[in-house]
C-alpha cells in the first residue's frame, strides 16, 4: 500500500482563512483522523474538477447554474475538512455536540 506522505497532503491552497490552529498543528493532534480528512478533501476536490470539465459538452444556461452550484458545494465541504470543523473542537463538531445533548425540562432549545 503506498501511503500519502503528510508535506503532500498539507499541499493545497488555502481557500478560506486563516488556519486556527494551523494544519500542521491539526495534524499533530488528530493524527489519523485528519489524515483521512485531507484525504478526503483531495479526493472532493479532484471529484469537482471532473465534473466541471463536461467532456466538452455545452450545458443549458440553468444547468449551468446549477452545475456551478454544485462545484462551490464540493470546493467549501474539502475547505471544511482542511479546517478540521468535523473534528473535536472544530465548529461542525461542537454544533452536533450541542444538538445531541438531551433537553432540559422546562428549558426551550434557542
Amino acid at each position: 500500500m503506498l501511503l500519502v506522505r503528510d508535506d503532500d497532503l498539507l499541499d493545497f491552497a488555502v481557500r478560506r482563512g486563516p488556519f486556527e490552529p494551523s494544519p500542521r498543528t491539526l495534524l499533530n493532534r488528530h493524527g489519523d483522523a485528519y489524515r483521512y480528512q485531507l484525504v478526503m478533501a483531495r479526493w472532493l476536490e479532484s471529484y469537482r474538477d471532473r465534473r466541471a470539465e463536461h467532456d466538452g459538452v455545452p450545458v443549458a444556461v440553468a444547468d449551468a447554474q446549477y452545475e456551478a452550484g454544485a462545484l462551490e458545494t464540493l470546493s467549501d465541504i474539502a475547505a471544511n475538512l482542511r479546517h478540521g470543523d468535523f473534528l473535536p473542537g472544530g465548529s461542525f463538531y461542537e454544533e452536533a455536540q450541542k444538538d445531541a445533548r438531551p433537553a432540559v425540562v422546562g428549558v426551550r432549545p434557542r
